[in-house]
């Protein structure tokens, strides 16, 4: 909640017993005999069949192919699956009941208003940034809480994403602290300097709260009664989980 690592070659000795070559000089006539270890005549050289490997290569190649379709077919069966009817839930719009539920112990719901002109609850440059950012409705409610007297406009700002939500929430306090843009109240006047502002988004959403005094007057923001009320609107609304 907000308010305002050179290598070196390796050398190898060769091998003890490794293969001798003799030369047999002209003019020598006696016999000689093959050093120890070595035989003489021809020796034979095992060879690679190249088709085994051939169809070795062919039999991994298609063993990947239908690996690959297998997969395919899986994702494809996930897609036509659709969203389940609790993600169906999460991306139809909210209606102004279920954002201010009227049976709340926490506030009294005086009257609620919907638009999808977001720009009617807010004032200033915050009016082009949910512009910029596509937002689609917004929800408001004029509430009382049962320990203040206090006059409550509370409100939910649908953006299209998460992503979104948390742009415009970034922005908000330097538009707020420099009076550049702000909440409007229910009666459409702008919130004044130093009335206490609150807002956190959840999801795509933005929840927030003006809170004033019954006629519209400032309220100090360090008024436990402030601070609770704030506590009990953007921790009851729906869209603020």
């Amino acid at each position: 909640m907000r308010y305002a690592t050179p290598t070196r070659s390796a050398h190898r000795a060769t091998p003890a017993g490794g293969l001798l070559l003799l030369v047999r000089h002209p003019g020598f006539t006696g016999q000689h005999r093959h050093p120890a270890g070595v035989r003489s005549g021809p020796q034979r050289h095992l060879r690679r069949d190249p088709r085994r490997t051939a169809h070795l290569l062919t039999l991994g190649l298609a063993a990947l192919i239908v690996l690959g379709i297998c997969i395919m077919l899986g994702i494809l069966i996930v897609a036509d699956d659709g969203p389940g009817p609790a993600t169906a839930a999460r991306t139809a719009p909210l209606t102004a009941a279920e954002a201010f539920p009227a049976g709340s112990g926490a506030f009294r719901v005086q009257r609620t208003d919907l638009s999808a002109d977001c720009t009617v609850a807010v004032t200033g440059t915050l009016r082009t940034t949910l512009q910029r950012y596509g937002c689609t409705q917004a929800i408001r409610a004029a509430l009382t809480v049962p320990y203040a007297d206090f006059r409550i406009t509370a409100g939910v700002l649908d953006l299209p994403d998460i992503t979104g939500a948390v742009a415009v929430g970034d922005q908000l306090r330097s538009l707020v602290e420099t009076g550049d843009g702000g909440f409007a109240q229910m009666s459409g006047l702008e919130s004044g300097p130093g009335t206490p502002v609150v807002w956190r988004t959840h999801g795509r959403y933005l929840v927030y709260c003006v809170i004033t005094g019954p006629a519209g007057e400032l309220v100090p923001a360090d008024d436990p009664g402030v601070q609770r009320a704030a506590q009990d609107v953007l921790n009851t609304v729906p869209a603020a989980g």
